[in-house]
């Protein structure tokens, strides 16, 4: 299965400090190539359902993502 990843807010993206977005970076690349049911903490936590958290920790403390999980044709 092929994983495609969207930061819906643009904004939220922004206000991340440059090593949380590499983190996010590495953490998308990882669900990329290896899928999201292997990749699990300390980068992503199953919370129910379709719902997902990611983990991000930087120099300057940490930062948690929700999303979900969705299939059929992309936007």
């Amino acid at each position: 299965m092929s994983w495609t990843v969207l930061f819906v807010n643009a904004a939220a993206q922004a206000a991340l400090p440059a090593d949380m977005r590499a983190r996010f970076e590495h953490i998308v690349t990882l669900t990329r190539e290896h899928g999201l049911e292997t990749v699990r903490e300390p980068y992503v936590k199953h919370l129910e359902d379709k719902l997902w958290e990611m983990r991000l920790i930087g120099r300057d403390g940490i930062a948690r993502a929700i999303y979900v999980t969705a299939s059929g044709d992309g936007p």
